[in-house]
């Protein structure tokens, strides 16, 4: 078996592209929910479920992101101090959307006529990924 480059070893996998695709609509979906919250109460602070759901689906976005320049400055909210408000949440949030969407731009490719990953296992058709509604023309 022939040696990954280093390029190649820093690729994402298959496996972690269809984890990204899943949090990515979950990461969305609590955020405009947050967003919301935020608007009408910017300073309430959140209960222990919410914390704990937010942290899990951030955490699994960081290990995805672990290779990423952005990653060091992601934070998931410690659930030991004082919980987060509303407005702490949606700034930390806004921080993981913008490095997912740095992700896709340098993973997600128009190659072979086609949207594709880019993965360390070569490219792999997009809407094998994700289906046909996602990310179009992007």
């Amino acid at each position: 078996m022939a040696k990954k480059t280093k390029i190649e070893e820093n690729l994402p996998s298959k496996a972690d592209v269809v984890k990204y695709v899943m949090l990515y609509d979950l990461l969305e979906t609590a955020y405009v929910e947050m967003k919301d919250f935020s608007k009408k109460n910017p300073d309430t602070m959140l209960n222990e479920r919410k914390v704990k759901y937010i942290n899990k689906v951030l955490k699994d976005i960081k290990s995805i992101l672990g290779n990423e320049a952005s990653a060091e400055y992601l934070e998931i909210f410690n659930e030991d101090e004082e919980f987060p408000t509303y407005s702490d949440v949606v700034l930390t949030m806004s921080q993981y959307r913008s490095s997912m969407d740095y992700f896709r731009l340098n993973y997600r490719v128009f190659a072979h006529t086609e949207w594709c990953w880019k993965t360390n296992e070569g490219f792999v058709s997009a809407r094998e990924i994700e289906g046909d509604k996602r990310w179009r023309n992007i």
